[in-house]
């Protein structure tokens, strides 16, 4: 009886989660206010946005308009946001023109276009569908087996945060959702940056597969470099809570630090892993 009162609290607080972030799925259009093409740094009303949040600039020409360059934003003051911008690269093809474009003042800033599709990377099949099951039809989970066979043709285990903005750009994939020690964490998916956390129960984790979740498992080559391969997500809760934090201190404005242990699964037993 007690355990059936624990799971329906944690259905409870999975959906609850999921509610408050149906914000991340909104699309926001700003104008912008101010350009220092020097400092490649741009300024808007912040609204609801948060640090670590991606968007892109849309420049409007004589007879048509142009994405002119992406940007993430660095700070918020006074309603005010800052943000880097640059070249936009994610739907870049080698045989397309670029456009040469700077961003001016009155050009429309967007973010959050990309949040109807989301990657979610879980310790195992029950977690996984629990949560892709209660995420609303506005936001379209893409199978964790694309993820797996990416990583298998990137090269490497460990999904380190280079590969996973190389999936969301290729995937064209806005948020990341991560289960990490009793959390279900929310991350801007082009700059990992983490924009909520709420409770979950990974009590009943058991067993975890490395690195995530997904039918597709890794194939063995037998090459000399797989040997050398970083495996660190073997240990689940340790290496995406230290993920995550990273994206935690992306979003307070701090220089993310590489950490042998995260705080969070200090202390704690990790499930046994399998590949």
């Amino acid at each position: 009886m007690f355990k059936k009162i624990l799971s329906t609290i944690a259905f409870t607080a999975i959906i609850f989660s999921i509610a408050n972030a149906d914000k991340f799925n909104e699309t926001v259009s700003i104008n912008i206010q101010d350009v220092d093409t020097k400092n490649k740094t741009l300024t808007f009303p912040a609204y609801d946005l948060l640090i670590g949040e991606t968007g892109f600039i849309i420049t409007k020409l004589t007879d048509y308009r142009v994405i002119s360059a992406k940007l993430e934003i660095e700070s918020i003051k006074d309603g005010v946001a800052k943000a880097k911008f640059s070249d936009f690269d994610a739907m870049k093809q080698k045989y397309l023109p670029t456009p040469r474009v700077e961003p001016k003042k009155g050009d429309m800033v967007f973010f959050r276009e990309l949040n109807n599709r989301a990657f979610l990377i879980a310790p195992d099949l029950n977690t996984y569908e629990k949560i892709k099951s209660t995420l609303k039809k506005e936001v379209s989970v893409m199978s964790s087996d694309l993820l797996m066979a990416y990583l298998n043709d990137y090269g490497g285990f460990d999904p380190n945060p280079k590969f996973l903005k190389k999936a969301c750009n290729l995937y064209s994939v806005g948020l990341l959702y991560i289960v990490g020690t009793n959390s279900l964490n929310v991350l801007d998916c082009q700059s990992l940056a983490r924009l909520q956390t709420n409770y979950f129960d990974t009590s009943g984790v058991t067993q975890s597969i490395a690195p995530f979740f997904s039918r597709f498992q890794e194939i063995k080559t037998g090459s000399l470099s797989s040997l050398f391969y970083s495996k660190k997500s073997k240990n689940y809760f340790e290496f995406y809570d230290n993920l995550i934090k990273n994206g935690f201190d992306m979003q307070k404005g701090k220089k993310p630090k590489k950490s042998k242990e995260s705080p969070k699964s200090k202390n704690l037993k990790d499930p046994k892993s399998k590949l």
